[in-house]
């Protein structure tokens, strides 16, 4: 591991976590205009080009999905179902209620409604993500979304991977698309002659799809700008060493994930720095300074291995998930706990939230004023309508009041 030595060397590594890559983005643009010219054709184009597959359909058949389903064999299809239960009971208990105040004979309420349609995306890499079907298709089934479409890239045989689609289809989702990269969520934002144009966009992927999310946010909602997966490991004499070994050597399991240690204990440090050659580890003198290196990193994962977690949690104000004690790893969030993995990284904890239940909910007000109410307040409003210039603002008041 390399041990950082300073905040200047620390701000230097995390800067990199946030950069963006002008080549990539002139790229993604060429790729965005050309959906939006040519719709599907471009999306036939451009799958050839960079899935190596030349497809004649983009929606994937009933008879695919059904022999995926078929495939899988039982133990997977409990252990699939072991975590829709646990990943549905958390995630129902996110979900808000109405509330309304009322006034004499006026009211004022809060409605949160689901969004009609939502656009899940799926990287196919080197294995199928299966778990992150269940981590997002399952919170938005939870808050109600009506129709939900999946993307992910084709394989060589222009099929999208079984366990993907099984999973899909265990989770109760039946539109499937062929389609991956920049050019899938060009697709969803915008809207082709065979995809929908969708309200929101989940899902994670490498720079190509996250720089298309970025510049194609405001056509469409989205969840949040993933980049590479991150853990930070508090840890002190009482960590279980070789715990906290195979958890820096699960992150580096992640294409450029980014592994840190943070530690008072010179003998964990040590033992560790033999053990682990990827990585970055810090040494610090007490529990203040690992808390608030902790807030400044404002990691996707944070793991608290020390002495009353709880306590140190209470301290942390950014960070994805936290995870506590020597028996809970990362990789139960990935996977059974019942939180979404989706979660912000590159320091982005700081201002955004890992996916939810509320993700695929949108609210507004419902206002209902009798005369009473303009009567008793009016002149308020008037006053303030006045000051910002708006006559006819405090006109439509004053009249109410007197009528």
């Amino acid at each position: 591991m390399h041990r950082i030595k300073g905040k200047e060397e620390l701000e230097t590594i995390l800067r990199k976590r946030l950069s963006f890559d002008p080549k990539i983005e002139k790229k993604v643009r060429e790729i965005i205009s050309a959906v939006k010219k040519d719709g599907d054709s471009a999306l036939f184009d451009l799958t050839e080009k960079y899935d190596g597959v030349r497809l004649k359909k983009l929606k994937v058949e009933e008879k695919e999905i059904k022999n995926a389903s078929l495939s899988l064999n039982k133990s997977l299809k409990n252990g699939i179902s072991i975590a829709t239960k646990r990943i549905e009971e958390f995630h129902r208990k996110e979900l808000p209620d109405d509330f309304v105040l009322k006034k004499r004979n006026s009211y004022v309420k809060k409605v949160f409604i689901p969004l009609e349609t939502v656009g899940i995306y799926i990287p196919a890499g080197s294995a199928p993500l299966l778990s992150t079907v269940l981590m997002t298709v399952i919170p938005a089934k939870v808050a109600g979304v009506k129709r939900i479409i999946l993307t992910s890239p084709p394989r060589k045989n222009g099929k999208i991977d079984p366990c993907i689609l099984a999973t899909a289809s265990l989770c109760g989702v039946r539109e499937i698309y062929k389609i991956g990269g920049a050019q899938a969520i060009a697709a969803l934002a915008l809207g082709t002659k065979s995809i929908p144009r969708v309200d929101k966009i989940i899902g994670p992927g490498n720079q190509y799809v996250t720089t298309a999310k970025r510049l194609l946010f405001g056509y469409v909602d989205i969840d949040l700008l993933a980049g590479p997966s991150e853990v930070l490991i508090l840890a002190d004499k009482s960590a279980r060493p070789l715990f906290v070994e195979t958890d820096l050597l699960a992150q580096s399991e992640h294409n450029g994930g980014l592994a840190i240690l943070v530690t008072n204990s010179i003998t964990l440090l040590k033992r560790v720095e033999k053990k682990i050659k990827s990585g970055y580890a810090i040494l610090l003198k007490n529990k203040k300074e690992m808390i608030e290196t902790a807030n400044r990193i404002a990691p996707e994962h944070l793991q608290i291995m020390m002495e009353e977690p709880e306590k140190i949690a209470r301290k942390i104000k950014n960070s994805g998930a936290i995870f506590l004690g020597n028996y809970s790893p990362t990789a139960i969030g990935d996977y059974l706990a019942g939180p979404s993995h989706t979660l912000p990284t590159g320091g982005s904890a700081r201002f955004f939230s890992g996916l939810s239940a509320l993700s695929f909910l949108k609210g507004f007000s419902v206002i209902r004023w009798e005369k009473g109410e303009i009567k008793k307040l009016g002149r308020i409003i008037e006053k303030l309508a006045k000051i910002e210039g708006l006559q006819q603002h405090a006109k439509s008041v004053k009249i109410r009041g007197e009528k």
